[in-house]
């Protein structure tokens, strides 16, 4: 039996409350994208190339998180990234900062059937939802790709942080793409000792 990571909150104790993560799964067969065109930096192959992303360069916790995906001994990798923030001024909390990542498996075959991305979102819903954060939105969304002229799948990991201040949503977005990265991990570790994605 999978046990939950340490990290979770239970949803209320002496003195405390707790509010969580707003969760979606979508799925949308298109647009499709290349995952090996001349705008994808392979960084499992070349770390370096985390140098020409400018987002990286100027977000740690992107960094961080690319870091990890694309180590030696993950189980992923991801070929597009984009940050951006925003004010669409409506109440107190009106200032967005958001992220989104597309991931495949760094093990090739196992992106041409949408079971493998379908089974990954569901596992992080399931542990993101229960992550405490009422400020924070997470998109799981299982798109097309294509692959050598095959067509595959991705998972794009949406994140949006909302705040006062465009400082304060910026510091909300980095803890919980902190907790993204996490249960990113956590759901690995229980893959690969599974068949089909693992070498």
């Amino acid at each position: 039996m999978r046990r939950p990571p340490k990290f979770f909150l239970p949803p209320s104790g002496p003195g405390y409350s707790v509010t969580f993560m707003h969760v979606e799964i979508s799925e949308e067969a298109s647009p499709s994208r290349s995952v090996r065109d001349e705008d994808h930096y392979n960084l499992s192959i070349d770390a370096g190339a985390m140098e020409k992303i400018a987002p990286a360069r100027i977000h740690a916790p992107l960094r961080n998180l690319l870091t990890h995906l694309n180590a030696k001994d993950s189980l992923f990798s991801t070929f597009a990234s984009k940050v951006w923030n925003t004010s669409d001024g409506d109440g107190n909390e009106a200032s967005v900062f958001g992220s989104r990542v597309d991931v495949i498996f760094l093990r090739e075959d196992a992106n041409f059937g949408i079971g493998p991305h379908e089974e990954l979102a569901k596992r992080l819903s399931e542990l993101l939802a229960r992550e405490p954060g009422s400020a924070l939105r997470v998109g799981l969304q299982v798109l097309g790709a294509q692959f050598g002229g095959n067509q595959g799948f991705c998972l794009r990991i949406s994140l949006e942080a909302r705040g006062a201040t465009p400082e304060q949503a910026q510091l909300r977005w980095g803890l919980g793409l902190a907790r993204v990265q996490q249960a990113l991990l956590f759901v690995a570790r229980g893959l690969r000792h599974e068949p089909g994605v693992a070498d």
